[in-house]
């Protein structure tokens, strides 16, 4: 009698495991797509899982799930859950564009350079454009180290009511920023922040704004490198 329970067990335990790795079994119905997506379209993403997903609730291959949705040039990170009986639970993040990259690509909020698609949004639901976001040069490999200077100097620049428009620094590393009034501000090497400062003090005294208010745009560049002073071009000195 053991025996023969012994075979009808693992007969039964056979057809089960069988009956699991039928594709057919409790087939995926439903894909949800979470995650705060700006640039990405959910329903893009569900035909995506659904095209190329093979496989039931038991055996469907969750990684071959998460490497479709990362095939997609704006997706960062992918979790793929099951939920029980037919649906898949994908939370996805995207990359945050934050700069222009030499007008050729953009930078995420980590410094990465981000090879997307050549459209000149990079936020669907706000219309916002590559244009909007400032635009940062350097030598190659050099993105990380610009972001991280322009995320301690955009809000010291903000406080006097200006924004930088571009940043960033040659072979030499000698730094410059563009502000949203036209000005360009050359920093030189190293202390940058200090002569930053410097500019900005004397940027909001009543002198300074007496002469921007004269000259107007004609206020082309300043020069910072000076130890114990600033040096300004316009363009009425030509």
């Amino acid at each position: 009698m053991a025996i023969i329970f012994t075979g009808l067990l693992l007969s039964l335990l056979s057809t089960l495991w069988l009956w699991i790795l039928d594709p057919r079994t409790l087939p995926i119905k439903a894909v949800h797509i979470e995650g705060e997506l700006q640039n990405t379209d959910p329903h893009v993403l569900q035909a995506m899982v659904f095209k190329t997903a093979k496989g039931g609730f038991f055996n469907i291959n969750l990684t071959a799930v998460r490497s479709t949705i990362l095939s997609n040039p704006w997706i960062k990170n992918v979790q793929v859950k099951r939920l029980w009986p037919d649906t898949l639970l994908i939370h996805v993040q995207e990359h945050t564009a934050v700069a222009q990259w030499l007008d050729k690509a953009l930078i995420d909020n980590e410094g990465n350079l981000l090879n997307l698609p050549d459209t000149k949004f990079i936020s669907l639901k706000s219309h916002q454009t590559k244009m909007d976001l400032p635009r940062f040069a350097g030598p190659l490999g050099s993105a990380g180290e610009i972001l991280k200077h322009y995320n301690q100097l955009a809000p010291r620049v903000a406080l006097v009511g200006l924004q930088i428009r571009e940043f960033g620094c040659n072979a030499q590393s000698r730094w410059y920023m563009v502000l949203n009034n036209g000005m360009k501000l050359r920093l030189g090497r190293g202390d940058i922040e200090i002569r930053l400062q410097r500019f900005l003090k004397v940027y909001k005294s009543r002198v300074t704004q007496s002469l921007i208010t004269s000259v107007g745009k004609s206020l082309v560049q300043i020069d910072l490198r000076y130890t114990n002073g600033i040096a300004v071009q316009s363009t009425l000195a030509k």
